[in-house]
């Protein structure tokens, strides 16, 4: 059977004890649905409970638990087919088993939340180091307690039990890259739950967060959200550590600012017509707001961002042998060929021919 984890908010005023008994009806009807429950992860202060069973489907989650509770989970996402995937080992991990209540504990006999702290790395290298690079990457993150979770594209992100280690991590990551004049690169660090009120995927909300931020900031720019470097200062005896820092502090309100710029971006950007303007009517903005408030979070001005992004678009886009230059060209949004070989050679200083040509 699949294997499923669902999310559930909880009452401020909810007890471990008031969850074991829930809990312990869940598991009275579970064969009637044909469910099997594993474990559950609880967060008190963000009041959250994320249930991780074996189930035929969605549809007899929800019934199972409405028939209890009288409401069923806020959302229900598959983790697996048959035994649990790759994807949800490296973005949970096993912890350290259950305790008799099947609460999800931590390899330290913890409660765990379930909430990871999520590191992706964004690398442009133009001359061919990546697979030396990214090997060394992969030795800091183990080195911080992290794991790699493999990404369909080449950016690598990491998970992270505690934000402590993520936070510490990114830093050497960072230091490591700056030696590396050759690869432009752009750091992201969140941290979120396993499953949000909506979506299909582990981590989606948060994943899209980082990609947003590291697809938009500036080359070599950092993000840490607000919760991560709460978390991580929460282990400090002095707080004034963690400003010692040039990371960029993201809040709740600047992360909801770049998901929207970035869908607005990523949905026009085959157009050559997307200009910033469009930006800021589609954001609500003035010209001076939108202008401000950009530039301010991404080091760009709304036009340079427009183009920046077709850049890495197109970077990527070049390491696709069947692609012709002026195919990659139309497709990144640019309104000729010519243009975009100079703008290109402007940027990453060789021509996409050359580019090109190095990574056959």
């Amino acid at each position: 059977m699949p294997l499923y984890m669902d999310l559930h908010h909880i009452d401020p005023d909810i007890t471990l004890e008031d969850l074991n008994n829930a809990h312990l009806k869940d598991i009275e009807v579970e064969k009637k649905y044909g469910l099997e429950h594993k474990k559950y992860y609880v967060n008190f202060e963000e009041k959250t409970v994320f249930c991780l069973m074996y189930g035929p489907n969605k549809e007899a989650i929800h019934d199972s638990h409405a028939e209890v509770h009288g409401v069923g989970p806020c959302n229900v996402i598959e983790v697996s087919s048959l035994t649990p995937t790759f994807d949800f080992n490296a973005m949970i991990g096993e912890g350290g088993g259950k305790n008799e209540w099947d609460v999800a504990l931590t390899h330290t006999g913890e409660i765990d939340t379930g909430f990871r702290s999520l590191l992706l790395i964004y690398m442009r290298n133009l001359y061919g180091e990546e697979k030396e690079l990214s090997q060394a990457l992969f030795q800091i993150i183990r080195k911080h307690d992290g794991t790699v979770v493999m990404q369909p594209d080449r950016k690598i992100m990491a998970s992270f039990l505690h934000a402590q280690d993520a936070f510490l991590c990114q830093k050497s990551v960072a230091s490591y890259m700056k030696v590396h004049n050759t690869t432009e690169y752009n750091l992201a660090l969140v941290t979120g739950k396993p499953v949000d009120e909506t979506g299909s995927v582990l981590f989606e909300n948060a994943s899209a967060q980082l990609r947003a931020l590291c697809l938009l900031g500036g080359n070599r720019s950092v993000f840490v959200d607000t919760k991560t470097k709460s978390l991580f200062e929460k282990g400090l005896d002095n707080v004034s550590e963690s400003n010692n820092t040039q990371e960029k502090e993201m809040s709740a309100k600047d992360l909801k600012f770049f998901m929207e710029l970035h869908t607005i971006i990523k949905e026009y950007l085959k157009s050559s017509s997307l200009k910033s303007d469009y930006i800021g009517k589609a954001l609500g903005f003035s010209k001076a707001q939108t202008y401000r408030k950009i530039k301010s979070l991404t080091g760009m001005a709304p036009n340079e961002l427009i183009r920046e992004v077709r850049l890495r678009q197109a970077l990527d886009e070049l390491k696709n042998k069947d692609k012709t230059i002026a195919e990659v060209a139309y497709s990144s949004g640019f309104n000729s060929p010519t243009y975009f070989t100079r703008v290109f050679k402007e940027r990453f200083g060789l021509l996409p021919t050359g580019f090109q040509k190095q990574t056959r």
